[in-house]
């Protein structure tokens, strides 16, 4: 090694040499002043060059969308509109209105005339209202006097029986044994009589025959007392025995029966008394609840007639129809015309007053950007009508499904409604104005990048043209995220590079 520095240190060249080194060098200079020096042909095709380098860009996507509130007080009918809604009166299209003025009124014609049915159908069901509470009163209170009736009747019939059996029928038993006690009585003395008589003539033959003629006469006249005492015991005795087989039985049936129909008949009053109350309260109840229903009915027919008005809630400028500025507008038909004549179907809107304190831009965004854009990125918004004005956003809300843009045509792009809020506001702004909008998807921060123009694909593969010593030389990069100015470049390229753009 210190012999090959000292031949170095002891080297002393040729002239040959030095000869040869001079031409090197100048040649070496003029490539350089040549490459950096334009041609001619550079400056006719303008070629420009970026000198590849670290540094920072973002990431957004740009979507054009329209402005819109994010709320919309809607003006609807909010009745039932039994009897059609037709507009008879309202406020032209794009009128300022205030709290409480009247912006729609409908043709009110049917619902007074079916209001003028209804309050009379009303008062006849009050009528009939009372005239059923009347007769149930009435079939109440004959029902009650119907019942004391039949108790009357039983009781009647109770007290006659037990009468009978314990007064009458025994009266009539010791009357019938008293009479068979006394016929007992006089046909002993009959007999007694009777048996002197003959005792007397049976003298009268052995002592006095002058008297037996008399006393003949006399037992006659006692056997004639004795026929008829035996007759009235006879009587006596056939009338007790027609009384305790006969009449006693059948009197006592008769009453027991009476007694029997009169408590059957208490039993029929009060059925029918309740099933009469019953009735009358079942019909009183169906009467109070038509009543009830035709009330009901008349407070709902009043609200839909106080509807028929419709005021604006809030302060602000009148727009006809529904909101028409996005939320898939491509979908919906053509607009209603608001006018005298038109008909309204309940909670249609007729009209919306938008809330301009605070806005929103909805926007479709592409399906090929639905990947890279979430909820909550923030955004810029510029209006085209006021290019001085810049309002920061966020992307509240993104459409789960995708629609097409032709939503008919399968084959269109496929699109995701969404919605950009902004906390922003200006009295210039106003609901239908075209928003450019910048939605900041990532700041990418000290990487090498290039401008996305100086990149270009072939055959599955990315390209870059580099300035070298000897021209123009094709390197193959490999890329990662890019914006719309600036791509990432991960290999292929090194600071201080320069690469070609695509010329204008």
């Amino acid at each position: 090694m210190n012999n090959l520095v000292a031949r170095i240190r002891s080297y002393r060249p040729t002239k040959r040499h030095v000869v040869v080194l001079a031409v090197v060098g100048i040649a070496v200079v003029v490539s350089v002043i040549l490459m950096r020096r334009p041609s001619k042909a550079d400056e006719n095709t303008k070629d420009r060059f970026f000198e590849v380098a670290r540094g920072n860009f973002s990431i957004s996507v740009d979507l054009d969308g329209n402005l819109d509130a994010i709320e919309h007080h809607k003006l609807v009918y909010d009745g039932r509109g039994m009897y059609g809604l037709e507009i008879a009166e309202v406020v032209e299209d794009k009128t300022e209105v205030t709290v409480g003025q009247s912006v729609v009124r409908f043709d009110d014609k049917q619902y007074v005339q079916a209001h003028e049915k209804l309050l009379l159908a009303v008062e006849d069901a009050e009528k009939n209202m009372l005239m059923t509470r009347q007769d149930g009163e009435m079939k109440r209170v004959n029902g009650i006097n119907g019942i004391k009736f039949a108790a009357d009747q039983l009781r009647s019939a109770k007290q006659k029986l037990v009468k009978y059996e314990h007064e009458d029928a025994r009266k009539k038993n010791r009357s019938l044994s008293t009479a068979i006690d006394a016929a007992d009585r006089k046909q002993e003395q009959a007999e007694r009589n009777y048996k002197a008589a003959q005792a007397k003539v049976s003298a009268a033959h052995m002592q006095n025959k002058e008297d037996v003629a008399k006393l003949q006469k006399q037992l006659d006249q006692a056997e004639e007392a004795l026929k008829a005492a035996r007759a009235a015991r006879e009587e006596a005795l056939y009338a007790m025995r027609v009384f305790k087989r006969y009449d006693h039985p059948e009197q006592l049936l008769s009453l027991q029966e009476a007694v029997t129909k009169s408590s059957m008949q208490l039993q029929q009053e009060t059925v029918q008394a309740s099933a009469n109350v019953v009735k009358s309260r079942r019909q009183i109840q169906n009467v109070e609840a038509l009543l009830a229903q035709q009330g009901e009915e008349l407070v709902r027919l009043t609200n839909d007639i106080a509807k028929l008005v419709v005021k604006a809630p809030v302060d602000g400028i009148l727009s006809h129809g529904r909101n028409q500025y996005g939320r898939s507008s491509h979908r919906s038909s053509a607009p209603k015309e608001i006018k005298i004549g038109t008909k309204i179907s309940p909670g249609e809107t007729i009209a919306t007053i938008p809330d301009l304190s605070k806005f929103m831009v909805l926007v479709n965004l592409p399906e090929e950007f639905r990947s890279r854009v979430r909820e909550g990125l923030k955004a810029s918004l510029r209006s085209k009508a006021l290019p001085d004005l810049v309002l920061d956003g966020e992307v509240k809300t993104i459409a789960r499904m995708a629609t097409h843009v032709i939503y008919w045509d399968k084959n269109s792009p496929k699109i995701y409604p969404t919605q950009i809020a902004t906390e922003g506001s200006d009295d210039r702004l106003m609901p239908g104005m075209t928003m450019r909008v910048e939605i900041h998807i990532e700041d990418v921060v000290d990487v090498l990048c290039v401008p996305i123009e100086a990149v270009y694909n072939r055959e599955g593969a990315k390209y870059c043209k580099v300035r070298a010593l000897t021209g123009m030389t094709e390197v193959e990069v490999e890329t990662d995220r890019s914006s719309t100015d600036y791509v990432e470049i991960t290999s292929g390229l090194r600071a201080g590079q320069e690469v070609l753009l695509h010329r204008e």
